[in-house]
């Protein structure tokens, strides 16, 4: 609705700089930021787990599906925040299917190679593990949100207004 002002919808794929570009567009519009990652991050610490990555290796599916039911419902609680900003890989998505109305809903693609070597040195981490990492969270993220909510998530181009390729852009070019 008109009165709750603006509301914008950030995605990515793991390490595509989505949250940086959340970050940036929240602070440039003046929207409370949402960060979904964030919040499971938060759960995986609060379980104990050293890293998102671990957790999600030990996770049941059961209690995946469960966590990610639940977090989805608080997004769209926060979707109804005036002036809010969801950072988020599957809300975009989820706003296509359920109608909700959005200011703007963008997704950023980068190739998985860039990803990887920017998280690698922005971590300080090993870029084979990273790019590893990477490829297990898009596999296990694609059969979740089949399975959750019938969404094709590697098909961003079906759920969001804007699709863009950053593989060749910097942060300020983004």
């Amino acid at each position: 609705p008109k009165n709750l002002g603006l509301l914008f919808v950030v995605g990515g794929f793991g390490g595509s700089g989505a949250t940086t570009i959340a970050k940036m567009l929240a602070r440039n519009f003046s929207l409370k930021r949402i960060y979904a990652g964030g919040l499971m991050r938060e759960v995986a610490k609060q379980k104990g787990f050293p890293t998102y990555e671990e957790f999600l290796k030990s996770i049941t599916d059961i209690e995946l599906e469960k966590l990610d039911r639940e977090l989805d419902r608080k997004m769209v609680k926060y979707s109804y925040m005036p002036n809010t900003l969801i950072d988020s890989k599957i809300f975009a998505s989820l706003c296509t299917k359920y109608n909700i109305q959005t200011t703007v809903r963008i997704w950023l693609d980068c190739d998985i190679e860039v990803r990887a070597k920017r998280k690698a040195l922005k971590d300080n981490l090993n870029y084979e593990e990273v790019l590893t990492n990477l490829q297990m969270r898009f596999e296990k993220d694609k059969e979740r949100f089949e399975k959750l909510y019938s969404i094709d998530y590697s098909s961003p181009k079906k759920y969001n207004d804007i699709v863009l390729d950053i593989t060749k852009l910097n942060e300020k070019q983004t």
